[in-house]
């Protein structure tokens, strides 16, 4: 390679670094449970294998419909090292699911944009479907911005 190309190449890399450093310095950083966070994006259903296999055993396994929230915009989650469930950060989140209290009325919110308000925890059994879910205290419609 001849040295212009590598020359190039090497700020070529180091603007795609630079751009993707500066993207995840932007990025909000909320935090795990007791803290409560509002979050805004598309309410989404994805069906996901259950017990007894969690898709292992397609055939005999439970069908879920598990409510999934499409972020706008990614987030980073910061892990608490003293919490032995959520002491793993996670970075550029950009879906999570959603527990909703028994009862609670989300289905006609389904593909709409949204506002969540709840708790954050770090997914992990086989009933979580993302590395992060949330507790939902509430749900709405996300009103239009007036420059929308």
């Amino acid at each position: 390679m001849t040295p212009r190309k590598v020359t190039i190449a090497a700020l070529f890399a180091l603007t795609v670094s630079l751009g993707l450093t500066i993207a995840a310095q932007q990025r909000r950083s909320l935090s795990y449970e007791p803290a409560v966070v509002e979050l805004q994006g598309r309410l989404t259903i994805e069906l996901k294998y259950g017990p007894p296999n969690y898709g292992e055993q397609p055939r005999t396994d439970a069908k879920l419909k598990v409510p999934v929230l499409r972020l706008h915009e990614p987030i980073d989650i910061r892990g608490n090292p003293e919490d032995t469930l959520n002491a793993e950060s996670v970075e550029g989140v950009k879906e999570l699911q959603l527990i909703f209290k028994s009862g609670t009325a989300y289905k006609q919110l389904i593909s709409k944009r949204v506002l969540v308000k709840g708790t954050l925890f770090r997914g992990h059994s086989g009933h979580h479907f993302t590395d992060v879910v949330m507790n939902v205290s509430s749900i709405e419609v996300k009103k239009k911005d007036r420059t929308q």
